[in-house]
């Protein structure tokens, strides 16, 4: 009964999404693409110091500088992140002003408290820019800082 209880909650655990894998898929494919860097800025090298000098050496060469220059110059792999506005088209607003006046006073707190204690990667930043978008419906244009 113990082992059918420690499964249940280990599977729980492990299926409730604590782990972001966008955040994991973008680090592996950042570390692939460093140690591929590597290998081919290595490769360049020494394949100019032994290089033959015919076409198709010069062919290689070239092949081996535009893997180097992919893998060395490649952005990790961002998460596909959108705003609520772009999801939902656009942001609806309510039209009673005590209403908005009250969230105003909501996302205006939310974005302070947020921006204290953001993260530095996309996904936070697409939640600030939403966050900011909402503000900007309910409290109007001219209060929102960039």
């Amino acid at each position: 009964m113990k082992k059918i209880i420690l499964l249940a909650l280990f599977s729980t655990l492990a299926m409730s999404g604590f782990i972001n894998e966008a955040e994991i898929k973008a680090k592996e494919t950042a570390k692939e693409n460093n140690r591929l860097c590597k290998i081919f800025t290595n490769k360049v090298d020494t394949y100019k110091a032994t290089m033959r000098n015919d076409g198709l050496a010069e062919a290689t060469l070239v092949s081996y500088e535009k893997r180097m220059d992919s893998y060395c110059s490649a952005p990790a792999v961002k998460a596909e992140v959108k705003t609520i506005a772009e999801v939902t088209g656009e942001v609806k607003t309510l039209s009673n002003s005590k209403e908005d006046a009250r969230l105003c006073n909501i996302f205006t707190n939310k974005v302070e408290r947020y921006e204290s204690t953001m993260r530095n990667d996309d996904l936070a930043k697409a939640t600030l820019i939403s966050y900011k978008d909402r503000m900007s419906s309910y409290c109007g244009t001219s209060s929102v800082k960039s």
